[in-house]
Formats: structure tokens, sequence, C-alpha cells
């Protein structure tokens, strides 16, 4: 019992500490075994997939060759660091009393956006070393999420302090999106008008209409269905934040498919990073997004249905997740549109 209430007592002591130690065995493998902890693990599964992406698709240090994309290891550890951060994320809403619902997840869009768009501005080769490596992922992620705190503790200091300008966490967090997702969108014109800096396939505007053109059509039927059907309690596929959740996974789906496996005959050569994703697509290409979709309403049919009861003391940590879910859809999905879109 008395370990019990040491471990809840000290549970951020004990946290931090084990984390401490992590970083100081990690440090110290690096200085006395570079070979094993640097050459091998460190640059092979995490810095040099960065290097590689902004060098074309190979980079080689030490005789250690490493491949643009995502390993199982890298995956897996990625994985868990979500996982840590969005926990920690939870722990912060919670203390500022922040409701994470779907006015705040429209004030991160703009970050949500600036994430694939200024990653398709890399792609077109706008930006150079060592800039270049904070515009690729996961660096890309901590460089928004950096962002997004910053203008979220601003939000909450000014509401609280500063009440007679009814500015809220929202709009503040809303309004320090756009800075950065402004001069992103004007680049991205720029470009598709004709002012381009690096070598283009061609401005395939036609593709961008057709994926947009079936996710809007999908996600109306959707809507559709759960307004007929809202007797059976459906209605949960009309909340839009979970419309946003699908809308994202379907433009990511569907616009693998067309970038991979080029049904219209772009002479694009993509390639799919992800080992599991990759499956889906070798064994039939539509698969991937048929995949995509179901897992979408297989998820919200969990969440909002089947555990309605039993979650609705949780909307926050349930809502923060489904933005996860979003945001890992709707990146990689905008990002390749708007590549083909370019022609990058």
């Amino acid at each position: 019992m008395k370990l019990k209430q040491f471990i809840t007592t000290r549970q951020n002591t004990i946290l931090l500490s084990i984390f401490i130690i992590i970083l100081i065995s990690i440090i110290a493998g690096v200085i006395l075994f570079p070979t094993i902890f640097y050459d091998n693990w460190i640059w092979k599964y995490y810095w040099g997939p960065v290097v590689a992406d902004s060098h074309g698709g190979t980079a080689v240090f030490n005789g250690v060759k490493a491949q643009e994309g995502y390993t199982l290891i890298s995956e897996i550890t990625y994985g868990v660091l979500v996982v840590i951060s969005l926990f920690l994320i939870y722990k912060l809403l919670k203390k500022l009393k922040i409701m994470v619902d779907w006015k705040f997840a429209l004030a991160l869009m703009p970050y949500i956006i600036f994430g694939p768009v200024s990653r398709v501005l890399e792609d077109s080769g706008y930006f150079n070393p060592p800039a270049v490596y904070w515009f690729i992922s996961p660096l890309i992620y901590l460089q928004i999420a950096i962002y997004a705190i910053f203008f979220l503790m601003m939000g909450y200091y000014i509401e609280k302090t500063f009440k007679s300008l009814k500015l809220s966490v929202n709009k503040v967090l809303f309004l320090g999106g756009l800075i950065f997702l402004i001069p992103s969108f004007f680049l991205i014109a720029s470009w598709i008008l004709g002012n381009q800096w690096g070598e283009t396939a061609g401005i395939r505007f036609d593709v961008f209409l057709i994926v947009i053109s079936l996710v809007l059509m999908i996600v109306a039927i959707v809507y559709l269905f759960s307004h007929y059907f809202k007797k059976n309690d459906f209605s949960a596929y009309k909340n839009p934040l979970n419309l946003t959740m699908l809308a994202g996974h379907l433009i990511d789906g569907i616009t693998s498919y067309i970038s991979i496996k080029d049904p219209f005959m772009m002479g694009l050569h993509y390639s799919e990073k992800h080992p599991a994703s990759n499956f889906l697509l070798e064994v039939w290409g539509p698969l991937f997004p048929i995949v995509k979709f179901l897992l979408i309403i297989f998820v919200i049919y969990v969440f909002d249905i089947l555990y309605k009861e039993e979650l609705k003391n949780y909307s926050t940590l349930i809502n923060l997740l489904k933005i996860a879910i979003l945001i890992l859809g709707f990146s990689p999905g905008v990002r390749d549109l708007l590549r083909v879109t370019m022609g990058v």
C-alpha cells in the first residue's frame, strides 16, 4: 500500500526520472559506442532518413546507408512518442480547463494545413540545408507542435488577463496559425500560376478537382445516410469533427492510390513510405482508400455509438484522439494531393 501511495503521489517525479535515465543512457552510448548507438541506430533509423529525404532517397554516413521513409523500428518509436505526447497535451488541456470540441479543432486547422503545405514546399526544393531538415517529418510535426502550444498558452493568458479584448483561446490559436499558413499558401499559389523555382511534371488541377469531388461525394453520402437513419443512433456520422476526420483519411487514401498507381498516366514516380499502407496498395490499389474509409467508420462507431455512454465523461480525451487521427490522415493526404497538383 505504501508503494502504491508513493507512486501515486510522486508520479511526475518518477516519470521525469525515467526520462532522464533513458536520455543519459543514450548520450553515454553515443559517446562510448558511437558505431552501435549512432551509426547503426540513431542515424540508420531516425536522422538518416531525414537527410535521405532531403537528398532525394538515400544518404550514407560512415558506411551506413539510410533510406527515406519509415521502417518498422522508426514507426514503433514515433508511435510511442505520439502516445506520450497526446497524454501530456491531454493533461495540459485538462489543467487549463480548455474544452476540446469542434471549435477547438477549427482553431487548430491552420496548423494542421500548414504541415503538409510547408512539406510540399520542401518537396519542390524551396528550402536549402540546414533549414530543409526542419520541414521533413518528424521535425515538421515538432515544429508545428511548438507553434500551436505557444499560441495556446498565449491565448490562455490573454483570455484570463485581458478580458475586455474578448479574445478567446481558440481565436488567438487560430490567428496565430494564419501567420505561418498564409505565406505558405501564397508560395503554393505562385507555383501553380507559373512562378516555379524547380522542376515540374506539369500542373494537374484536374486531379485535384477529381480527388476533392470524390471526397465530398463520399462524405455527403455518409451524412445523408446518418440523417436518414437518425432514429437508429447514427447521428454521430453527422458530427462535423467525425466528417472532417473521415474526409482527411479519404484524401490520403484516394490520393495515395492515384499518385502511386497512376491511373491517369501522369508520369509521376511516387512510392509509399509506410509498410502497412504499401502492402494494401500492392494487393490492390483501391483497397487502401477502402480500408481507410472502413477504419474511420469503425472508429466513429466505437467512440460515439458502441461505447457512447461509457465514454461520455471523457469527451476531452476522445476528441483529442479524433484530432490526432484527423492529422494522421489529413496531413499526408493534403501533401500528396498538392504534390500531384504541382507536379513535384
